[in-house]
């Protein structure tokens, strides 16, 4: 669910808050200082950094489901608030300014996320399916902006050729009670300043964003978990020494989040490279500790040359 919800934000931004898709990222990272120097554009960066039940919202009555054979008693679904730091990051501190305020006019705006935005996320976990057909279905209810409703999601998701777990997951952006989100006050939750010390970073103009989601309690979990892989290795070399080399792995997105399925990844002068499967997941082993400068080729030939440190928190890769 927290996964889904990222390409409705950042589609949101981009869509709703005319942000060019092509200048500036989107992003949902730690800013670390490693992460901070590998930033090539500008960026807005949401970090979630807090999870934490809103006990105002809990419910204590069972709703009852009446049917053919008799009534059947749910659990009601908690309401968990993510807390969010939104922060711009570029090398000019005017341009900063300036999408940190179109970020805040933005969110503002939208007290529950547009169902063109939602439209965005279910495009990506058609994608990661692999069916090419639906995500591109629900794509272009994104691009429809607000003439997508809601009504022509639930049309979609009924009819799309999808697997269970897939359809559960976009029911679950439309469910009963509804996401909400808001811009937080000074007084709600830990002060961002906290945050940044806790990163040990030098404190920049931020947002406290606040989404609010039910976790249904009756859900049953059927699909495996698939994590970004880290493995490290110590070597011993011809001097008698030992080099560090590390497993990585991570997901080649597109600029709207989408993964991306045939890239080719490897590492800048090695032999080394892998390719992306359907779910835009790729795993490079015998990477070297240290700064690392990763070859990314797309299908149609472009390539994008990545600088990256190794270890880091992510590796996953956003392409224009």
């Amino acid at each position: 669910m927290i996964a889904d919800l990222h390409p409705a934000i950042r589609h949101l931004l981009f869509s709703r808050g005319l942000i060019p898709s092509d200048e500036v990222d989107v992003r949902f990272e730690r800013p670390t200082k490693e992460w901070l120097d590998s930033l090539v554009r500008p960026t807005i960066n949401l970090y979630l950094f807090d999870i934490e039940e809103n006990t105002d919202l809990r419910q204590t009555n069972m709703p009852v489901m009446r049917g053919s054979g008799g009534a059947t008693y749910r659990m009601p679904p908690r309401r968990f608030d993510l807390r969010y730091m939104v922060t711009a990051f570029t090398t000019v501190a005017d341009d900063e300014y300036l999408l940190i305020y179109r970020a805040l006019a933005t969110l503002l705006r939208y007290p529950t996320l547009p169902p063109s935005a939602l439209a965005a996320a279910m495009a990506v976990i058609a994608g990661r399916e692999g069916s090419g057909a639906e995500q591109a279905r629900f794509a272009a209810l994104a691009d429809a902006g607000e003439r997508t409703t809601s009504r022509d999601l639930r049309s979609a998701v009924a009819s799309a050729e999808l697997g269970s777990s897939t359809r559960a997951a976009m029911l679950a952006l439309l469910d009963d009670p509804p996401i909400t989100a808001r811009i937080a006050t000074g007084d709600e939750g830990p002060r961002l300043l906290e945050v940044w010390n806790t990163l040990e970073q030098a404190p920049r103009p931020s947002l406290l964003y606040i989404m609010t989601i039910p976790v249904d309690l009756d859900l049953a979990i059927d699909t495996p978990l698939v994590l970004t892989r880290m493995l490290r290795i110590r070597q011993r070399t011809e001097a008698g020494g030992s080099a560090e080399h590390m497993r990585i792995g991570g997901v080649v997105r597109d600029q709207h989040g989408t993964p991306l399925e045939g890239v080719v990844v490897g590492i800048e002068g090695g032999a080394i490279e892998t390719v992306t499967n359907n779910e835009g997941r790729y795993a490079l082993s015998h990477v070297p500790v240290g700064k690392v400068t990763l070859r990314v080729t797309r299908p149609d030939g472009s390539v994008r040359i990545i600088p990256v440190e190794t270890p880091s928190d992510t590796y996953d890769i956003s392409l224009d």
